[in-house]
């Protein structure tokens, strides 16, 4: 049996907007890890911080994305607009990877009803987009206080190799 071409593109942007959702998990989780990173100066890192650190690295993988937010706030303060734009993308996240189909039903069925989808799906990506910026700015002043604004040269080097091969690191 055939599927329509609207039905892939339906398919298509539900797979942008999830990959959206989960580079937004990374961002908030990278957040976090920059507000850690104010406290401690690598420098001074002893092996009981080290397991600290890797223990909350870990917890940082393993977290949703709700679950990141609420470590994020916890630990430090942001502007009202700031919290109601991230707070709305994780609304959507959820929305998507939970009900989105579901709250469907039929209208799959019917190229007006793959269209509102789409549509749908669109307004979610714009504000996944919006809190990821949100969250790269506020990632990108911390990462500055933290004086971790400047990265080496091998390291930039070693990440356009990965990119281009096209490898998956888990660190």
């Amino acid at each position: 049996m055939s599927m329509p071409a609207d039905q892939y593109e339906l398919y298509a942007e539900f797979g942008i907007a999830a990959e959206k959702a989960q580079v937004l998990e990374l961002e908030a989780g990278n957040v976090a890890l920059l507000y850690i990173a104010l406290i401690f100066k690598s420098e001074e890192i002893g092996h009981e911080q080290r397991k600290m650190l890797r223990s909350i690295l870990d917890d940082c993988d393993r977290s949703t994305l709700g679950r990141l937010l609420r470590r994020v706030k916890s630990i430090g303060e942001f502007d009202a607009s700031i919290l109601s734009v991230v707070d709305q993308a994780l609304e959507c996240r959820n929305y998507l990877m939970h009900r989105f189909f579901r709250t469907h039903n039929f209208a799959i069925l019917g190229e007006a009803g793959r269209k509102a989808m789409i549509e749908e799906l669109k307004e979610i990506q714009c504000k996944l987009d919006r809190a990821q910026t949100m969250l790269l700015g506020v990632a990108g002043t911390l990462q500055k206080l933290a004086g971790l604004d400047k990265v080496p040269d091998e390291v930039t080097k070693q990440l356009e190799l990965i990119q281009k091969q096209g490898k998956r690191v888990d660190l």
